[in-house]
């Protein structure tokens, strides 16, 4: 259901659009009045999308041009640019970091951390126009760890100082910067590691005190939040989206 007003005129790009939780983040924005562009290495589906609500573009996350291409792209579509939601990431890998291979190890730093550096460099100047938003999806695993997902952990520690540093930066410009740390979510990515649907639940849902797995549309509605007017007095902070993963 449309939700008027909440996002109306605003144009946001969502990396990491083609998955789970990129799209329902997008399919939210939509909702309450948003044009968004979809990014992703692969071309992200739009068909559940009102066409001219959407657009849809490939490209890599780690390339500097590329990522520069694809925001004028949106801007000179749109016509503006409001809001940065970091999303893309490359998959955790399980090994310590005397076995994790070097390529694996920037592959995900470069994904989850500079990918966010560059369409912040490249974006900002238009956010500055709009007093926008920059929305960085980190992880639970940001503030704790688990073993063998050093890279990973890393990455997403990095995001959440990158949200912080960003907001001082650019606050005197009414520019804010906030992200999100999800917990276990079921999606695609994280059934096909576990085998099954019921296998991500039996490994993952125990480790939640709330007792299940996440949703993409829980965190599309919090990112909604965040990046929305009710939240103007929010910068620098990270929700812990996380079924108290982090509480034990």
């Amino acid at each position: 259901m449309k939700t008027p007003g909440r996002l109306e005129e605003r144009v946001a790009i969502v990396t990491g659009g083609g998955g789970d939780i990129g799209h329902a983040i997008a399919q939210r924005f939509c909702e309450a009045g948003a044009r968004v562009c979809l990014v992703d290495l692969a071309r992200a589906s739009t068909d559940c999308f009102p066409a001219e609500q959407v657009l849809a573009h490939t490209c890599d996350v780690t390339d500097p041009e590329a990522v520069e291409d694809m925001v004028e792209a949106v801007a000179q579509t749109f016509g503006r640019i409001d809001i940065l939601v970091n999303n893309a990431a490359a998959e955790a890998h399980n090994a310590t970091v005397c076995e994790l291979p070097v390529e694996i190890w920037r592959r995900i730093l470069d994904v989850n951390l500079t990918g966010a550096y560059l369409l912040c460099r490249a974006g900002i100047p238009h956010l500055r126009k709009q007093k926008g938003v920059i929305l960085n999806i980190a992880s639970q695993l940001g503030h704790v760890t688990a073993r063998g997902h050093a890279a990973y952990s890393a990455s997403k520690a990095g995001l959440l100082s990158l949200t912080r540093t960003l907001a001082l930066d650019h606050a005197e410009e009414g520019i804010r910067a906030v992200s999100i740390s999800p917990g276990a979510v079921m999606t695609d990515r994280l059934i096909r590691r576990a085998g099954s649907e019921e296998a991500a639940f039996e490994q993952h849902a125990p480790r939640h005190p709330i007792g299940r797995l996440g949703t993409p549309r829980e965190i599309a509605d919090a990112a909604l939040f965040l990046v929305s007017d009710e939240a103007g007095f929010i910068t620098g902070s990270d929700l812990l989206a996380d079924g108290g993963y982090t509480l034990k």
